[in-house]
């Protein structure tokens, strides 16, 4: 492991050039996530519901969030510099605006694509509308702990995909349409038991929220986004009820 000297910082585009960690530790990484997509897209398909209460099922959502990401953390070379860098300089008032606007283009995004796919029918694209509704808070209790999911995935898959593998991509491809595109197609897989029209939408949200953190050059706008669609999503939803 590359281990650098502490007074030694490297610039961005140094991080962004170099080997953000072994490549089997990458390969490890991805291989976990499409299990993971895998294994949601056919208990989706077969729509076998788990018995959990959804309290449960939050709670072991934020501690497998949290577990991989320190898995993803545990493999980097310079753990403390490439953290700093991809958090940046933190100035609430302006990433909260900031952040509003990502999440504003990106809900834009998605309702856009999701109009260009209703000619494609032919394609038999799926919408697991009744996945969803069963899987959204019912309670006030599961409302706040849906909110708790909803950060845990603003920070911790944007770190996982939009900031250690689309890094890493980008330094083996050296091309951040690449990255972006490579990185949001497996974002989007892991939104498979959504339905496959879902998926698809999702994908275009990933190279949104890729294409703003490779200009940005960091995490915060794009977390607050991914926020803001997880726990307003979660809110209409627990409102329709």
């Amino acid at each position: 492991m590359l281990v650098l000297a502490e007074d030694a910082t490297p610039t961005k585009s140094a991080l962004r050039r170099d080997r953000v960690a072994p490549w089997q530790h990458t390969a490890f990484i991805v291989l976990i996530l499409a299990l993971w997509a895998v294994y949601g897209a056919l208990r989706s398909k077969s729509g076998a519901m788990p018995d959990t209460p959804r309290w449960l099922r939050y709670s072991g959502q934020i501690m497998a969030l949290s577990l991989m990401t320190g898995t993803t953390i545990a493999g980097l070379y310079h753990r403390r510099r490439f953290i700093r860098m991809l958090v940046g300089r933190i100035e609430w008032a302006r990433d909260a605006r900031a952040g509003l606007l990502v999440f504003f283009g990106g809900t834009a995004l998605i309702v856009i694509v999701g109009l260009a796919l209703r000619p494609l029918q032919f394609l038999h694209l799926t919408h697991t509308r009744d996945v969803v509704i069963a899987l959204s808070p019912h309670t006030g209790f599961e409302l706040a702990l849906w909110v708790l999911v909803s950060a845990s995935a603003g920070v911790c898959e944007e770190f996982i995909f939009r900031g250690y593998l689309l890094r890493q991509v980008l330094h083996w491809s050296g091309s951040s349409v690449v990255a972006v595109a490579i990185t949001a197609i497996l974002f989007g897989s892991m939104h498979l038991y959504e339905g496959t029209a879902a998926a698809i939408q999702i994908t275009a949200l990933g190279a949104w929220l890729g294409a703003v953190a490779v200009r940005r050059g960091s995490l915060r706008q794009v977390a607050i986004a991914h926020f803001l669609q997880d726990a307003i999503a979660g809110l209409a939803l627990f409102l329709h009820h």
